[in-house]
């Protein structure tokens, strides 16, 4: 079996501290990679203009919710580093608005609490998804339980 491995720089983890956004821009062709890339090839409310029309009563496509699930993990995977989420990290977003084509969505994170367990600490964050209007299109909570070797010392 393998073990955890430092593999990142240390973090003053602390109740307030932000996370460094995470940025993206949804294009009709990333929806339809993603769309692809879970095996769904046939027309649907995701890749489909028509098809949202009469499923939606929109005028066009909208993001899956699970493509703004996946940044919202990449965006704490990326701050604890993958060694750390993947072991015990774990979100849970809830979807406010559609996210379209064109859509600039920013994934923000701040921490709300430092939790001891046996072999380390979880570290609770909140998660704010905007679009380039200020439009909230996602709210949610995740964390990661970072163990005791990227911690400093108790007191």
């Amino acid at each position: 079996m393998g073990r955890l491995k430092p593999d990142r720089i240390e973090r003053d983890y602390q109740v307030g501290g932000e996370l460094p956004p995470l940025v993206k821009q949804m294009t009709q062709e990333a929806i339809n990679l993603f769309e692809g890339s879970a095996g769904n090839t046939g027309p649907s409310q995701f890749t489909d203009e028509e098809t949202a029309r009469e499923t939606l009563g929109t005028s066009g496509t909208v993001a899956s919710g699970r493509m703004s699930l996946t940044f919202a993990i990449e965006m704490l995977r990326r701050y604890f580093g993958s060694d750390v989420y993947n072991h015990g990290g774990f979100v849970d977003l809830r979807f406010l608005r559609p996210v379209r084509p064109g859509d600039e969505i920013t994934f923000t994170g701040k921490i709300t609490d430092i939790t001891r367990e046996a072999n380390g600490s979880r570290v609770s964050v909140e998660i704010k998804v905007e679009n380039q209007k200020g439009d909230t299109t996602g709210i949610g909570t995740g964390s990661a339980v970072v163990p005791n070797a990227f911690l400093p010392a108790e007191e």
